[in-house]
C-alpha cells in the first residue's frame, strides 16, 4: 500500500529554491484549501465553488508520496518556512472495497452511508471539459455553443490523494481509477505544454493572495460529485466571466497553434512553455497588455526587473519578486475581470495567436535577435495607442519585422477559428471582421513601419482594388523560412524574400512593398 504525506505551510515564507522544487516535482499536488480533511469527503458537505472560498486560509496544502526524494527533504529542512505535516495517508488499493469502508468507518461515516456507497460502485469518473463560446458556430444555424477544453488537467482525490488525466482533443477525459465513492474534483490548465499561472488583482493589490494563487496554479475545484453521478459523464461547462474560463481559452489557442503551425510546415511555440494570465479590474484595458518576452526559455537577465514593474504597474517586492524569478513568463495576457470586453472570444484568440507567432518565430531568428527585440519594445514603448512610438529608435528594424509578422499570422490563425470574429481596428473606428482587416488594413500599431499586410498580398489572389498586387500563392513555410538572425528590417525580410523565391517576378514583389511603405531600392 503506497502511503502519502499530507502537510501545509506558509506560502509568504517559501525560498525561491523550495518553490522551484515544488513547481517542477510532479508528484506534489497542491491546494489553497485543507483538501484532506475528512469533514470534506461526504454528500452531507457538498463541498462547491463558494464553500472552498470559505475554506481558504491563507495556507497551502500539499499532498505527496512518503518517499519523495525531491521537494519533500527541503521542505522538512525548510527552517524559515512555517509548516505542518498533518497527517499519513495510505492510498487503498482501488478493489480492496473492505478497508476503503473501514476507513470510511474511522472518518466518522454511519453503517447507513456506507451502505448508500455500495450501491454505485467501482465508477472512473469521466466525462469533458468545455467553455461557453459566443462567436462559434451552432447547429441551430446561430453562433454561441459549448467548446472542448484542450489538455486540460482534471484530477480527483481518493481519500486525499491526487488522481488525474488531460482531456484530449475532444475535451474528454477519464480518471484512471475506480472510485466506491465520491470524491472531490477540479481542473489544472497546466499541462507538459504550458503552464498557466494566474494574477488576480481585481479588487487591488492583496499581495498575500497573489503570492498563494501564484504558488497553487490554475486551479478550478468544482466540488463534491457523488459516487452515482459518476455512472454519466461528470461534465465541467464553464459559463460567465471568469478566470477559469479565461485558462480554458488560452489552452485552446496553443492546442490549435500547433496544429496550424504543423499544417503550414513552420516551427510551433516551444515546449515547458510559461503563461501568466492577469485578471485585472480596469475597464479602460478590457483586453490587451501582452506580450511574449520568453523569459523563462531566455533565464531572464537585466531586463528581468524592468519587465516585472512593466507588466504590473505596482512595485513588485519581496516573496513574490523572490518566486517570479524562480518562474519568469514566456508570455502574458491580461483581461478584465470586472466586465466581459467586447468581442471577447475572438480578440482573445487573436491575441493568443498574435503573441505565439512571436514565440514561434523565436525558435527561428535564435537567442541574440529575439533579446535586442524584447530590450527595443521594453526601451522605447510609448502612451496611448501607438505602444511602438515612431521606428526611429534603435532596434526598431526588429519591432517591425516581430510585430507586423506576429499580427499576420494572429489574426491569419484567428480567422481559422473564427471565419466571422470581430477584432478592435487599429486605423478605423470601432470593431469590424477579421476578414475585411487583414485586407484592408496595412499596417499594425505604431505607423507605416510596421507592414503586416505585406504577408497577406503575398499569399492572397490579385483584387481589382489593388492593381499593384500581381502575386498570389507564396506559402506561409515561404513567407516564415525567410526569417533569421541575419533579417533585422523589412528591407532585408524583402531582399531575403526574393533571394530565397526566385519564382516570384521581382518587380511585382516590390510594388507590393513599395505599396505598404517599404521603399529599399
Amino acid at each position: 500500500m503506497q502511503e502519502f504525506i499530507y502537510f501545509k505551510f506558509d506560502p509568504n515564507q517559501l525560498s525561491q529554491e523550495l518553490f522551484e522544487a515544488l513547481e517542477n516535482d510532479s508528484t506534489v499536488k497542491l491546494l489553497d484549501i485543507p483538501f484532506a480533511n475528512a469533514s470534506l469527503y461526504n454528500e452531507t458537505f457538498a463541498l462547491d465553488e463558494t464553500k472552498s472560498e470559505q475554506l481558504k486560509d491563507g495556507f497551502v496544502y500539499g499532498v505527496t508520496d512518503f518517499d519523495n526524494a525531491i521537494s519533500l527533504p527541503l521542505l522538512k529542512n525548510a527552517t524559515s518556512v512555517y509548516k505542518e505535516f498533518l497527517d499519513t495517508l495510505a492510498l487503498i488499493p482501488e478493489e480492496d472495497t473492505t478497508l476503503q469502508f473501514e476507513a470510511y468507518r474511522q472518518a466518522g461515516a454511519s453503517e447507513q452511508q456506507i451502505e448508500t456507497l455500495r450501491i454505485c460502485l467501482f465508477k472512473r469518473p469521466h466525462g469533458y471539459v468545455n467553455y461557453w463560446d459566443d462567436a462559434l458556430p451552432n447547429t441551430s444555424g446561430g453562433v454561441g455553443r459549448l467548446e472542448p477544453v484542450r489538455n486540460m488537467q482534471v484530477w480527483g482525490l481518493v481519500f486525499g490523494i491526487p488522481i488525474h488525466s488531460y482531456t484530449d482533443a475532444s475535451g474528454y477525459y477519464q480518471l484512471p481509477w475506480r472510485f466506491s465513492a465520491g470524491t472531490i474534483m477540479g481542473t489544472h490548465a497546466k499541462n507538459s505544454r504550458v503552464n498557466v499561472k494566474p494574477f488576480n488583482t481585481v479588487g487591488g493589490w492583496v499581495l498575500t493572495s497573489l503570492i498563494q494563487a501564484f504558488v497553487v496554479g490554475s486551479v478550478h475545484i468544482k466540488g463534491w460529485v457523488g459516487a452515482c453521478e459518476m455512472r454519466n459523464d461528470v461534465n465541467f461547462d464553464f459559463y460567465g466571466h471568469t478566470q477559469v474560463r479565461y485558462w480554458s481559452q488560452i489552452l485552446n489557442a496553443y492546442y490549435f497553434h500547433d496544429q496550424y503551425a504543423a499544417a503550414d510546415g513552420i516551427y510551433n511555440a516551444p515546449q515547458s512553455m510559461i503563461c501568466y494570465a492577469h485578471w485585472a479590474d480596469k475597464p479602460e484595458a478590457d483586453l490587451g497588455d501582452a506580450s511574449t518576452p520568453m523569459l523563462y526559455h531566455m533565464t531572464g537577465g537585466d531586463i528581468t526587473n524592468m519587465f516585472i514593474q512593466q507588466l504590473f504597474g505596482n512595485p513588485v517586492t519581496g516573496t513574490l519578486l523572490s518566486l517570479l524569478h524562480k518562474l519568469l513568463p514566456d508570455m502574458t495576457f491580461r483581461v478584465c475581470g470586472t466586465t466581459p470586453p467586447q468581442h471577447y472570444n475572438t480578440r482573445l484568440a487573436q491575441t493568443a495567436f498574435h503573441e505565439l507567432g512571436h514565440a514561434s518565430m523565436y525558435r527561428k531568428v535564435g537567442w541574440g535577435w529575439y533579446w535586442a527585440l524584447i530590450w527595443a519594445e521594453l526601451n522605447y514603448t510609448c502612451s496611448g495607442n501607438n505602444p511602438y512610438c515612431d521606428g526611429t529608435y534603435s532596434g526598431a528594424g526588429h519591432v517591425a519585422v516581430a510585430e507586423s509578422w506576429a499580427e499576420f499570422i494572429g489574426t491569419n490563425n484567428a480567422l481559422r477559428r473564427y471565419p466571422n470574429g470581430y477584432l478592435k481596428a487599429t486605423y478605423l473606428s470601432g470593431f469590424e471582421q477579421m476578414s475585411y482587416l487583414i485586407e484592408s488594413e496595412y499596417w499594425f500599431h505604431g505607423g507605416k513601419w510596421i507592414p503586416y499586410g505585406v504577408y497577406h498580398d503575398l499569399t492572397d489572389k490579385p483584387n481589382t482594388g489593388e492593381t499593384w498586387d500581381n502575386i498570389e500563392g507564396a506559402s506561409i513555410s515561404q513567407l516564415y523560412n525567410v526569417f533569421g538572425s541575419d533579417v533585422a528590417t523589412m528591407c532585408g525580410y524583402q531582399f531575403k524574400f526574393i533571394q530565397n523565391n526566385p519564382m516570384f517576378n521581382v518587380n511585382n514583389v516590390n510594388l507590393i512593398f513599395s505599396n505598404h511603405d517599404v521603399f529599399c531600392y
